[in-house]
C-alpha cells in the first residue's frame, strides 16, 4: 500500500505529457522546420532563393511561442525548435566575417539541442557543440580557439582553450559541463 501511495504520489508531479506516454512530435513544429529546411535546400541555393528576415523571424517567434506554451516535448520537437533558432539570421559585416542577430538565439539553440540529444536525438550532441561555436562567433569571439572541433567520433573541446581564457569570455558561459 504504501509503495502504491508514493507512486501515485510521483505521478502527480510529472507533467501529464509525460504520465502519457505516447507524446508524439508536434504538427506545427514539423511544419516550420521543414520551411526552414526547404529554403535551405540545394534546389533553393541553385534558384539563388535565401530564407528573407521576415520568413525567419515569424519562424523564430513561433518557436518561442510553443516553447512557452510547453508544446515542444519530444526529442525532434527539442531539435527542430533548436534547428529553427540555430539559423537565426546573420548578415556579412565589413571583414566578410558573418555576424548573428541574436546570440541568444543561439545559447537557446545549445539547450534546446542538450534536451534533444538527453531524449535520444542522434544529432542532439554535435549541434550543442555548433550552437556553441556559433554563440561564440555572436559574442566576437573566436570559436576558432575557444569552441569546439569536430571529430569522427564526436565534438573535441579544443585544446588550445585554457581555463583562464574561458573564464574570461565576453560570453560568461562554459558549455563543458553541459556537454557530458
Amino acid at each position: 500500500m504504501r509503495s502504491m501511495i508514493l507512486v501515485i504520489a510521483l505521478l502527480t508531479l510529472l507533467p501529464l505529457s509525460l504520465q502519457a506516454g505516447d507524446v508524439e512530435d508536434h504538427d506545427e513544429l514539423k511544419i516550420l522546420y521543414g520551411a526552414d529546411q526547404a529554403v535551405r535546400s540545394k534546389e533553393a541555393i541553385e534558384a539563388g532563393r535565401a530564407p528573407s528576415l521576415q520568413e525567419e523571424r515569424e519562424r523564430r517567434i513561433a518557436v518561442m511561442r510553443l516553447l512557452s506554451e510547453g508544446n515542444v516535448q519530444t526529442a525532434n520537437d527539442f531539435f527542430h525548435a533548436g534547428i529553427i533558432l540555430h539559423h537565426t539570421s546573420s548578415y556579412r559585416g565589413s571583414d566578410g566575417e558573418r555576424v548573428s542577430l541574436g546570440a541568444e538565439n543561439h545559447l537557446l539553440a545549445f539547450f534546446l539541442f542538450q534536451r534533444a540529444h538527453e531524449r535520444g536525438h542522434n544529432s542532439g550532441l554535435p549541434m550543442m557543440a555548433a550552437a556553441y561555436n556559433y554563440y561564440l562567433r555572436a559574442c566576437g569571439e573566436d570559436a576558432s580557439v575557444f569552441g569546439f572541433q569536430f571529430a569522427e567520433d564526436g565534438p573535441v573541446w579544443r585544446p588550445e582553450a585554457r581555463p583562464e581564457e574561458v573564464e574570461a569570455l565576453k560570453c560568461g558561459f562554459d558549455p563543458r559541463p553541459y556537454m557530458e
